[in-house]
């Protein structure tokens, strides 16, 4: 696809100083959803704390129904650091304890033939130390003695959010909308099935090949059924982005270290955190059924970071080709 790109005042600073205006970043995204097939993205980029850029384009569904600034995606695992940002003003607030094992506050019928569940602790969970498997296949069970090794846990999520819930006695989308999408003001994200989901949300092309939407489940998944775009998702990326400078904040607990993955890679408490030339950066991506791909990233010493939302199995490339753009420039 030829792209004619107009030099206008620049918008992005990449991590070795170049400029990138508006216009050249929209032609990026348009190159690259079409050489990569991608439908539909909603794309955010920040820097000193501010949204630089941002894109809402492409088709929602088979009929070519164009999206808007509106609609939804699926953030897939994307829904984990949110809900562990919550979790971590609870900690803030007295409420709960990273390291009180969780059974003393919500014995798991599911788990409890095994009495090494009584080790799992919230810090496990979010860490993705508890042992537990991505998904059951059957009954669950505990793969790795608790707190002893790295393994990536979307059940475990699922049992702090049963803690949670029982803590708080409300159901997890209220404690959500309480602990991060009313105070900063993210308006039409959800974990649930709801009318404005139902007409706002985009399908997905599975394996990029077949056209179709996820099953809903009847509950919240803490783990994976948030509903969002770039826009709304860009204003917790903000905040984290913020808090990431602020000695007593909840970013601050969450960004501490725990295990290391491989070198230079380490899992800290409810996100990732890599070192870099540009010092530490923090991020967590999303796949739902390679029907929906996400992806944030945010570099706390350059005040630069990025979140953006597709309706296929592109993300490991898009990715690739977006933080080239964003180190190197045009």
């Amino acid at each position: 696809m030829l792209c004619i790109v107009q030099q206008g005042n620049a918008q992005v600073k990449t991590l070795k100083g170049h400029r990138i205006s508006g216009k050249e970043m929209d032609c990026f995204v348009a190159r690259q959803m079409d050489s990569l097939k991608i439908p539909a993205i909603s794309i955010a980029i920040i820097q000193d704390g501010k949204i630089v850029y941002y894109k809402a384009t492409g088709i929602k569904n088979e009929k070519g129904d164009p999206i808007d600034s509106n609609t939804l995606f699926e953030a897939a695992s994307m829904t984990k650091p949110v809900f562990a940002y919550a979790v971590h003003k609870l900690v803030q607030q007295g409420r709960m304890s990273l390291d009180t094992p969780l059974y003393r506050y919500y014995p798991y019928d599911d788990i409890d033939y095994d009495d090494r569940y009584k080790l799992i602790t919230a810090r496990m969970v979010l860490s993705h130390t508890s042992g537990l498997p991505n998904w059951r296949n059957g009954d669950l069970k505990i793969d790795t003695t608790p707190g002893t090794k790295y393994g990536y846990s979307g059940e475990g999520f699922q049992y702090l959010g049963l803690v949670v819930k029982h803590l708080l006695n409300e159901n997890i989308e209220d404690v959500m909308q309480e602990q991060v999408f009313h105070p900063l003001s993210i308006n039409n994200s959800f974990l649930i099935k709801n009318k404005y989901v139902l007409d706002h949300l985009a399908d997905g092309l599975k394996d990029n090949k077949e056209w179709g939407s996820n099953n809903f489940s009847p509950r919240p998944y803490v783990a994976s059924s948030l509903r969002t775009n770039a826009k709304e998702y860009a204003k917790f990326v903000k905040e984290l982005m913020s808090e990431s400078h602020l000695p007593a904040s909840a970013f601050q607990q969450m960004s501490v270290p725990q295990v290391k993955i491989d070198t230079g890679r380490w899992m800290c408490l409810g996100i990732f955190m890599e070192q870099t030339p540009y010092g530490p950066k923090f991020y967590h991506s999303g796949n739902n059924g390679n029907r929906f791909n996400a992806n944030f990233e945010f570099y706390k010493d350059m005040d630069m970071g990025y979140v953006f939302f597709i309706n296929c199995y592109q993300e490991a490339a898009f990715t690739k080709l977006l933080n080239n753009l964003l180190e190197n420039g045009i």
